[in-house]
């Protein structure tokens, strides 16, 4: 994905991680496809391009459009999901300035096989939660700077602290670099890394945070304001189901911990 503006600190590396989760997910489901070779057009989807599909951008480069002003572009690697409201006035348009070359999956056999499994379920919502902080990134570039509540980038060294037991849950996070250990009543429970999602239960349940979690190496995240992530809870619902999943088996690993500490005579 190829920004407009100017790319903030952290962008190349999200974007890495983006295309990472892409390939690794398809790789996993194995999915029929057909390729689509496309000519240069201001509207791909009189072109070829069938609304309501899936596509991976193999060669090329697809401009995204809304109400006629270039947003941003898609490249080799990215995934275009399908507009939520194709029909709608105000629906993203694709163009391209040169041949590209597509792949094609049917969307509800993509959604069905991505949420098939646990880990299946855990990488889609990971990429979705990747992507939705991209575009939402990307879209802010853009507009009035004083008027931005958008997806942040931040950085913490090990000892500091990102989320504190207690805290109201403002945000959800996604760490995309390092690791960091989960701490309930300063006693270390846990760990987490690279591409989990951080503080989505204390979102969803209105509930003060559950625990502290502290980077043990220098850790990246993308931090997501809970409003936002809520609006892309309701816009991707599929995305329940795989956060159930990875919030299923952290507060597992918990417990375990738990129960090992307990045995150990850890209070």
């Amino acid at each position: 994905m190829i920004s407009l503006a100017e790319p903030t600190p952290g962008f190349s590396a999200l974007m890495r991680q983006y295309k990472r989760q892409v390939d690794e997910l398809l790789n996993r489901l194995s999915l029929p496809s057909e390729p689509v070779s496309l000519k240069a057009s201001d509207n791909l989807l009189s072109a070829g391009m069938i609304a309501g599909k899936t596509y991976l951008v193999k060669t090329g480069m697809v401009g995204v459009k809304s109400m006629g002003r270039r947003l941003f572009t898609w490249d080799e690697g990215d995934l275009i999901l399908p507009d939520a409201a194709p029909d709608a006035p105000d629906s993203l348009a694709y163009i391209a300035e040169a041949p590209v070359m597509l792949q094609c999956y049917d969307t509800l056999t993509l959604v069905r096989a991505a949420l098939s499994d646990a880990e299946s379920a855990r990488m889609w919502t990971r990429m979705l939660m990747t992507q939705q902080s991209i575009l939402m990134r990307l879209l802010a570039s853009q507009s009035d700077t004083e008027t931005q509540t958008t997806p942040g980038f931040a950085y913490y060294q090990p000892g500091d602290v990102i989320i504190e037991q207690g805290d109201r849950p403002d945000y959800v996070f996604s760490l995309f670099e390092g690791s960091a250990d989960v701490i309930v009543d300063h006693v270390v429970v846990g760990e987490v890394g690279e591409g989990e999602v951080l503080g989505a239960l204390a979102v969803l349940t209105h509930s003060p945070r559950s625990a502290t979690v502290r980077a043990r190496t220098r850790c990246s995240v993308v931090k997501v304001p809970k409003d936002q992530f809520k609006t892309l809870i309701r816009s991707n619902p599929t995305m329940i189901h795989g956060l159930m999943t990875d919030m299923a088996k952290q507060i597992k690993k918990l417990n375990d911990k738990v129960v090992q500490l307990s045995g150990q005579g850890v209070s």
